[in-house]
């Protein structure tokens, strides 16, 4: 063989080899993917079994509503989910309710659903068109009834057109609600809410609050915590069936004196 055809034969072998074709890639193995599918199906089997069936649900801090309504209110049914229930859109939605400042739902597995909350509470009621605003702390309309529930200050002399469930009354004279506020929260440091009968604000530098068969005269709330603390000191001595005047607004003075002075 002479050089040429031996330079030929090398190219020719190079070219082969060049374009033989790759070796196929080892596959995976089809016990592993049968493996990994069964494996799978056993996960959502399980994740969907009675197992995780809602048969217990638990309301904390819950007054106003009991667990049942609180369900009523999401949609939480016995028997649901308790890992594919929309527990974040839930909570959402009780916030949206005026009673309820926060809300979180939480899972105890196996059939658990807690259902945590903090409500607002009722701390008087204002008259409205034959109907009465119940108010919390801040002023927020948390319900409107024809009747008062319970023995909480009904708040007279709040100038305002219309409200919005769930929001602030937005009265026309703000200082009369800020002394609302003021008084309402005073009145429970010192345990007088279920006491006061109505609450005057007409006039916030002439306050009047009325007990049992007993006028209370305070004036102005400069020195309020005193004047309340002095209210609820002397109206637990003087028994329900007396009538009469109890004059605070001299708390104010540095000499001031309470007074009280019988009707006949």
């Amino acid at each position: 063989m002479n050089k040429k055809t031996e330079i030929f034969d090398i190219d020719l072998m190079e070219e082969l080899d060049y374009y033989q074709k790759p070796k196929p890639k080892k596959g995976v193995d089809q016990k592993v993917i049968i493996g990994c599918a069964l494996g799978l199906v056993v996960i959502i089997g399980l994740l969907l079994s009675p197992i995780f069936a809602l048969k217990n649900v638990a309301a904390e801090g819950a007054n106003h509503y009991n667990a049942e309504q609180l369900c009523k209110m999401i949609g939480l049914n016995e028997g649901d989910n308790i890992l594919f229930f929309g527990k974040g859109k839930a909570a959402q939605k009780l916030e949206k309710d005026p009673y309820i400042a926060d809300a979180k739902l939480s899972m105890r597995i196996p059939d658990t659903i807690i259902i945590q909350v903090k409500e607002r509470k009722v701390r008087g009621y204002v008259p409205y068109m034959g109907s009465y605003l119940y108010i919390d702390e801040t002023g927020r309309v948390l319900d409107v009834q024809e009747a008062c529930h319970e023995a909480l200050p009904v708040v007279k002399g709040l100038a305002f057109g219309s409200f919005t469930l769930g929001e602030v009354i937005p009265v026309e004279n703000p200082e009369a609600l800020d002394v609302v506020l003021n008084i309402s929260q005073l009145m429970e440091k010192y345990e007088l809410l279920d006491l006061v009968v109505e609450i005057d604000v007409s006039n916030p530098k002439s306050i009047y609050a009325y007990v049992n068969q007993v006028q209370i005269i305070l004036g102005d709330m400069e020195n309020g915590d005193t004047k309340i603390r002095y209210m609820a000191e002397v109206m637990k001595t003087i028994p329900k069936e007396d009538r009469g005047t109890l004059d605070l607004s001299e708390l104010d003075k540095p000499n001031g004196t309470v007074v009280f002075r019988y009707l006949t």
